[in-house]
């Protein structure tokens, strides 16, 4: 089952549904040919009908949240220094970042919004 909680797609499950129904098989004293139809036909349909219903309800749900750099746009800021479109300094959920305007110049001590990220720089606009 670890195989089965790094892949996350249920092949092994429906697999494992498969081997208890065909040892039930034998418990109820069948034949290893009656062992292996039970084993085919219930991997057949637990492939065919509880693998698609079980895989729909562990998708996530709605959109996935932002993180690393993508979770940074749209963030607030303060500008530490001036910022032109070349150059400066802004503190960005506590760190300071080296920022850009997209054109213009924005003084010290502003509020600003992250517009993007480009390499280790986050790319500004007041707010």
């Amino acid at each position: 089952m670890l195989v089965e909680l790094l892949t996350a797609n249920l092949l092994f499950a429906s697999l494992a549904i498969s081997a208890l129904a065909a040892s039930g098989a034998a418990a109820l004293g069948a034949d290893i040919v009656l062992q292996g139809i039970t084993f085919g036909a219930t991997a057949t349909l637990s492939l065919l009908l509880l693998r698609p219903l079980a895989i729909k309800h562990l998708k996530l749900r709605g959109t996935p949240a932002a993180t690393n750099v993508d979770a940074l746009i749209g963030a607030e800021a303060i500008t530490l220094t001036e910022v032109t479109d070349r150059s400066g300094q802004v503190k960005l959920t506590g760190e300071t970042w080296s920022a850009e305007t997209q054109g213009g110049v924005i003084a010290a001590d502003q509020k600003v919004q992250v517009v993007s990220i480009r390499g280790a720089t986050a790319i500004i606009k007041e707010v």
